[in-house]
């Protein structure tokens, strides 16, 4: 349900697994422009040797579009939605796909960190019912998050596990409903700290991205902030977290600087300018080297765990 970016990616993902794709959107354009994007990937991801071509021809005929809502829904096992996020549409989108679904179908919701249960709160059957996060770009991304509701049923959420490792995806468990979920808690609390050290002038904000790229972002896909811990001594980190924490960012809501960019205009790469400024060309072929960075590096860690695993 929805065709941008997250539900084209989503849908194409599925399909690379072999498994049939409704995708629906109440917008012409919407579709076709998810299935443009779908192809561009499809041509990148065999450039880069990620499917081979025979995949990637027998994929897109799998990914079928919709404007029929009762179509959409017809003969599904699963519906995950992937809508605007306001809360509203949520309902709305829940309401009416319960009342055409049987009750074995499971509902999902890819919602970046609205509360679960309260998108739950509208089903008859809420049990049924789980949040299933995944991350822009999702096609790439392996990481896919499993948001138990306080109904979800167990079977659910380990349907949705094993579903998520049958097309190479690499699923956590989120096992409690709380909001931003585990990836985005994390990454919003260091989004919250980068915006504190340009506000303070600690340093600028190319510096700050260049330390994080370099420096502990260089670790970060192959070892998680715990396991840093651990490989580092937890008596260090222990003695830096005592003098550190206290000293950290609390900022109960977003930066001065953060709503200045907004008041501009500034919205980053789809408006030209955020923390930096882009030209149109440009913004696209970052996009792409994006795109590139994150297949390359799948597949060095790939490789990396397949040599650790035989050593």
């Amino acid at each position: 349900m929805g065709a941008g970016t997250m539900g084209a990616g989503i849908g194409l993902s599925f399909a690379l697994g072999g498994l049939e794709v409704m995708l629906f959107d109440i917008s012409k354009d919407q579709l076709a422009s998810g299935i443009g994007r779908i192809n561009q990937v499809l041509e990148l991801l065999t450039a880069e040797e990620v499917v081979s071509s025979d995949i990637a021809e027998r994929a897109l005929p799998l990914i079928k579009t919709t404007m029929d809502f009762e179509k959409a829904l017809a003969d599904t096992q699963m519906v995950i939605e992937a809508v605007p996020e306001v809360i509203s549409i949520k309902h709305d989108v829940f309401k009416e796909v319960e009342d055409l679904v049987s009750e074995n179908v499971v509902l999902v919701s890819n919602t970046s960190g609205l509360s679960i249960n309260n998108i739950a709160s509208v089903l008859k059957n809420p049990e049924r019912f789980a949040g299933f996060h995944w991350f822009n770009p999702p096609e790439l991304v392996p990481l896919v998050e499993v948001i138990r509701g306080k109904e979800t049923s167990d079977v659910v959420v380990e349907t949705l596990v094993g579903l998520a490792r049958l097309i190479g995806k690499e699923p956590i468990v989120v096992n409690k409903d709380i909001l931003g979920f585990v990836a985005n808690r994390m990454q919003y609390a260091l989004l919250r700290e980068a915006l504190q050290l340009v506000t303070d002038e600690i340093a600028r904000p190319e510096d700050i991205d260049i330390a994080i790229r370099q420096g502990v972002g260089f670790r970060w896909s192959w070892l998680g902030p715990l396991e840093t811990a651990d490989l580092g001594g937890l008596d260090v980190f222990y003695k830096v977290s005592e003098y550190l924490f206290k000293d950290l960012s609390s900022a109960q809501k977003p930066q001065e600087i953060f709503s200045e960019k907004l008041k501009a205009g500034c919205l980053g790469i789809k408006s030209g300018e955020g923390f930096y400024k882009y030209l149109p060309e440009v913004g696209k072929q970052l996009l792409r080297n994006r795109d590139i960075y994150f297949i390359r590096q799948t597949h060095l860690v790939k490789e990396m765990k397949k040599g650790c695993l035989s050593d």
